[in-house]
């Protein structure tokens, strides 16, 4: 199991690898098909302790809401069945309407972000990468993109050279999109 929490300890979590499954087989429900990268869509397969395995998709969330609740540049989630996590809180966590359609979920003791819930997608619970506990998290993981790249676009160096300091992000060879994954190229 991949563990993980918040910084002091009060809400701690836990979820199961991707499976090892065909996702080409006609039983795989579209939920895995959708938040696990295979090794043959991975950048490098054979690295790691777990080598051409199944991985939860991940992805850079560049959007103003992340970055002003984390207070970061861009926050790293990665998509997990709602029925595989399990949560355990042992003292207050707080929650919260994002926006008409999401929730986001923190430790209230020391203010660490944790989940975002989408009402359009509520099988998957977006789990912030950054609090993953388990050593070489990314054996478990592959990153497929940079999303609502259009709320970062100031922040980005343009042909003059002027603006942010995210170039070198963005040009790690990931798709970018303009809102969330799917929607169209930036």
């Amino acid at each position: 199991m991949l563990v993980g929490g918040c910084h002091c300890g009060t809400v701690t979590y836990e979820f199961p690898p991707a499976p090892t499954i065909d996702l080409d087989g006609a039983d795989v429900p579209d939920l895995l098909k959708n938040n696990i990268v295979p090794p043959s869509k991975q950048r490098f397969p054979e690295r790691g302790t777990r080598p051409k395995l199944n991985k939860w998709r991940a992805s850079h969330c560049h959007c103003g809401a992340c970055r002003r609740t984390v207070g970061a540049l861009m926050v790293d989630w990665v998509n997990v069945p709602s029925a595989d996590l399990i949560i355990h809180r042992k003292g207050p966590t707080g929650k919260y309407r994002a926006s008409d359609h999401a929730s986001r979920e923190f430790c209230q003791t020391c203010g660490t972000s944790l989940f975002f819930l989408d009402d359009e997608e509520p099988e998957i619970i977006d789990v912030t990468v950054a609090s993953i506990k388990t050593p070489n998290v990314f054996d478990f993981i592959e990153f497929n993109g940079h999303i609502w790249v259009e709320d970062v676009a100031s922040l980005v160096l343009d042909e003059a050279g002027k603006g942010g300091g995210l170039t070198g992000v963005l040009v790690d060879g990931l798709p970018r999109s303009v809102q969330s994954r799917g929607t169209k190229p930036f």
